[in-house]
């Protein structure tokens, strides 16, 4: 007779963790969901005013080596493979940080500005970026305009988000080194 209370009693412990499984499972299930219906793609823009003519910032940019001096790939360990500078110009890495991917010039219009594509994990991961260089009346406006698709996976949904604000924080801070390394007449 003193079995009978233990069926009550499992079924009184089990239902408040069923419940709590359950609201747990929908919170995962709508994480994913959402993150799958947010944009895979994003676009970051920053610009900078920089004391030069844009034959004088131009070289930093066409030059992938140089690239270290005023971006955080100096921080990357890479090799530098193809032409020095300009179309065709390539960094790759295998970080076990970043993974593995490379960044290529494919369009150098001197002095306007230089074309990029970053793979990440053999294609994975896609940025493509325009850095361009317009004359003011004192000097030049650098703009660096960065685009990524980062495909159909929900977390990346989600990293898309917040990459306006993460990613816009790195272009800021390379334009500003960018901008003193020329002011202060490292460009040659």
């Amino acid at each position: 007779m003193t079995a009978a209370p233990r069926p009550r009693l499992l079924a009184a412990v089990s239902r408040p963790g069923a419940i709590v499984a359950g609201i747990l499972a929908l919170f995962a299930g709508g994480f994913v969901l959402v993150g799958i219906l947010l944009p895979g793609t994003v676009e970051v823009t920053r610009s900078v005013e920089i004391e030069a003519a844009p034959e004088t910032v131009f070289p930093l940019l066409d030059d992938l080596g140089r690239w270290a001096e005023w971006t955080p790939w100096g921080e990357v360990e890479s090799r530098l493979e193809g032409p020095a500078t300009g179309t065709g110009a390539r960094r790759v890495w295998d970080d076990p940080e970043l993974g593995s991917g490379s960044l290529t010039l494919v369009g150098s219009r001197p002095p306007a500005g230089v074309d990029y594509r970053v793979e990440v994990e053999d294609g994975a991961i896609l940025f493509e970026g325009t850095i361009t260089v317009a004359a003011t009346g004192g000097g030049s406006v650098v703009t660096w305009t960065e685009r990524a698709d980062l495909g159909w996976n929900p977390l990346l949904g989600w990293t898309a988000l917040t990459m306006d604000e993460s990613q816009g924080r790195q272009l800021e801070e390379s334009l500003e080194r960018l901008k003193a390394r020329v002011e202060a007449g490292a460009a040659r």
